[in-house]
């Protein structure tokens, strides 16, 4: 019951980080007024009856009651990426604060993953709150010493790095993966940052393989937070962590 219960909520809370991932990059927007959402496009009120998670974008077709412009696949995408994870943390967790702690995780890295995209900026708030949850994970999970010794190591080898690289690593991904680290642990680090330039490579070689130049930034909070989450859920079941 508790499992369905987590899928419903991860619905709700999917619907809010779209306001979040909307809001909270543009300045003179505040993240909770207006307390309602507004299309994006014209400025239409959105009535609640329009803003069911999920149900209501099928519904309408995935367009606005008012000025019909197309809404965008990422607010579907957020809410069943929520919704999906909600139930698979309460499946997995050992106990109420695992799964607050895994689901703060998850709501960072979805509102992460698509500013960072977009503004190649990954917000302060969404770093302090992945700091917490992964620091209450590692007392959770026992507080092995290894889960602070890899957040000393990921910090001073990818600072190294970024230094030593001009820049190659921005202080946002540097933060972010040194968040993480507590609850990964070392191997669980290297694993995270293996998975993530892999990904990033993959993404890059598939797409925008034309496109890209030499000197060209990269958004590497976008592959870093998925990756990062999926690693944080099932680092207890890695063989040699």
């Amino acid at each position: 019951m508790w499992n369905y219960l987590a899928l419903g909520l991860g619905m709700i809370i999917g619907s809010f980080l779209n306001v979040v991932i909307y809001r909270l990059p543009k300045e003179g927007l505040s993240v909770v007024n207006p307390p309602y959402s507004v299309c994006p496009s014209c400025g239409y009120k959105i009535k609640w009856y329009d803003n069911v998670p999920i149900l209501s974008y099928i519904l309408l077709a995935g367009r606005c009651r008012n000025c019909k412009t197309r809404i965008s696949l990422r607010y579907p995408f957020v809410e069943v990426c929520c919704a999906a994870g909600f139930f698979i943390n309460a499946v997995l967790s050992e106990n109420f604060l695992e799964f607050t702690a895994l689901s703060v995780i998850l709501s960072c890295s979805l509102i992460i993953a698509f500013i960072d995209a977009k503004y190649m900026l990954i917000p302060d708030v969404t770093l302090i709150l992945t700091a917490a949850a992964s620091v209450t994970l590692w007392i959770t999970r026992g507080m092995a010493v290894q889960g602070l010794v890899a957040a000393a190591i990921v910090f001073s080898l990818l600072s190294l790095v970024s230094f030593l690289f001009k820049g190659g690593m921005g202080s946002g991904d540097i933060i972010l993966l040194t968040s993480l680290a507590p609850s990964l642990g070392i191997l669980g680090s290297l694993y995270t940052i293996a998975g993530s330039s892999i990904l990033a490579l993959l993404v890059l070689i598939i797409f925008f393989r034309n496109k890209l130049k030499l000197g060209t930034k990269i958004p590497f909070g976008v592959f870093i937070a998925p990756v990062g989450y999926v690693f944080v859920l099932t680092v207890k079941y890695l063989p040699g962590v």
